[in-house]
């Protein structure tokens, strides 16, 4: 008897799971549709509401400080070019999920991505 229940839980534990992973496979972890907002010196300067458009885009964003070039595509947004001189928000790569970043700090540019997300933390 003891044996058949802890059958049971055990496929009950497996079905759990393999719900849980379809649910990240169909929907790639996102419960909801995310946006970005791009920031210079902490003021809004442009949203972006579709991150998943029919095809990958490019645009500049002039600062005083410098230039830097923003792809959007497939559910992402990064800093494709900069002109600054560390490079670290080009090498931060692509971010598609609510909570995540990109900060250009010589052209004082943030980019954030805002939504819902289906994750306890975003790390």
């Amino acid at each position: 008897m003891v044996k058949r229940k802890n059958l049971i839980w055990a496929a009950v534990f497996a079905a759990v799971i393999a719900a849980c992973l379809i649910f990240i496979f169909l929907t790639g972890g996102r419960s909801g549709e995310n946006s970005a907002e791009i920031y210079e010196n902490g003021k809004l300067i442009k949203t972006i509401s579709d991150l998943s458009p029919d095809k990958e885009y490019s645009f500049e964003i002039k600062t005083e400080n410098g230039t830097n070039t923003i792809t959007v595509g497939d559910g992402s947004i990064w800093v494709s070019v900069a002109d600054c001189s560390n490079q670290t928000c080009v090498h931060a790569g692509k971010i598609s999920h609510a909570g995540q970043t990109v900060i250009c700090a010589p052209h004082k540019l943030v980019i954030k991505i805002v939504g819902e997300t289906s994750a306890d933390a975003v790390i």
